[in-house]
């Protein structure tokens, strides 16, 4: 079995395949974000990583940070771009107790004010658990770390128990002032033939990055054994649920006004399966879902445009036609990667 990997990107006006050179092949295509990026500012990204959590961008600036992990001494590499007078400052700086550190990688940057978020995860020599997430606060006046801190302490789990905890990705596109996490305690349960995970308990929590305060974050009626938080747009919580052929947008809450929105049902046709995984995004009011593969036929995918206020569907639709006649829809499978809204 012989697979040829090849890149597609999807738009409103077709589909067009992307031939690259050998070169670009290995070196591997960068997201639409972090492309962008490129063609704009091609001084300032020479050298960077592609991975779109290391920037943070506003109107006035464009930041980048990173780890250089090395055992015993790892730094923090920063450059920050003022896009006003395309001028550029870079610099490094110790991680603190990095000879404590058996690993630890940046997990997302967020920009508040002149000072520069760094939330990173963590792992100890003494500590053989899931690790911690952390947060360094970069003064970029003073080019110094002004504050640091374990954003979530997590307690020692049991022989049978662990716990987890997931940063709630958002655009990159957007600063935020809040960073929403979800922490998980998870029991690993033996049967007969094999060990399996059942998550016990789970608990969502908004970090305020201007004033280092963490909250608990108390939806009423709302089962978070059910739902899943989609989206988090900076402001607002979308946590979603699938019941038959409808797919549920539970009352989104506003962190800024502590207040719920109302809930929109979504009708789906009755052919629609996006039970293989979903990638979602919120912009202007509408909610945008594209499942990342069918898992049937492994040709078609499922995209959903819905009006959040109203619940109506827009647009749905996923139907991939192959032109080449010689080509059958077995024989090849699509996967979706990344759905970006411009």
């Amino acid at each position: 079995m012989n697979y040829v990997n090849t890149n597609l990107k999807i738009t409103a006006n077709g589909s067009n395949y992307n031939k690259h050179s050998f070169l670009d092949q290995i070196i591997g295509q960068p997201p639409t974000f972090i492309k962008d990026l490129q063609e704009e500012y091609r001084s300032f990204m020479r050298g960077k990583s592609a991975w779109t959590d290391l920037f943070v961008e506003n109107e006035e600036v464009l930041a980048y940070a990173d780890v250089n992990y090395k055992r015993g001494s790892s730094t923090f590499t920063v450059s920050v771009l003022n896009k006003k007078d395309e001028t550029s400052e870079n610099f490094t700086m110790k991680v603190p107790e990095s000879e404590k550190l058996s690993h630890i990688y940046v997990e997302d940057v967020q920009l508040v004010g002149n000072e520069l978020n760094l939330v990173t995860q963590n792992y100890r020599y003494d500590d053989f658990s899931n690790g911690e997430k952390h947060m360094y606060t970069i003064d970029l006046s003073s080019q110094t770390i002004t504050n640091h801190e374990a954003i979530v302490e997590v307690p020692k789990g049991q022989n049978d128990t662990y716990f987890d905890v997931q940063l709630i990705k958002t655009s990159p596109t957007n600063a935020n002032e809040y960073l929403i996490l979800m922490k998980k305690e998870i029991q690993l349960i033996e049967d007969s033939e094999s060990i399996r995970e059942e998550v016990i308990n789970k608990e969502f929590i908004s970090y305020n990055m201007a004033t280092k305060e963490k909250e608990i974050i108390n939806v009423q009626d709302l089962q978070l054994d059910s739902s899943g938080l989609s989206f988090y747009d900076g402001s607002t919580i979308y946590f979603t649920q699938f019941a038959g052929t409808e797919l549920i947008v539970t009352p989104p809450y506003s962190l800024e006004d502590d207040q719920m929105g109302l809930v929109s049902r979504v009708q789906l046709s009755s052919e629609t399966d996006l039970v293989g995984g979903t990638l979602t995004t919120v912009k202007d009011g509408k909610l945008y879902v594209a499942s990342t593969t069918d898992r049937e036929s492994h040709s078609n995918i499922v995209v959903i445009v819905a009006d959040l206020e109203t619940g109506k569907t827009i647009y749905e639709g996923g139907e991939v036609a192959v032109k080449d006649a010689s080509i059958a829809p077995d024989d090849f499978e699509l996967y979706i990667n990344e759905l970006f809204l411009k």
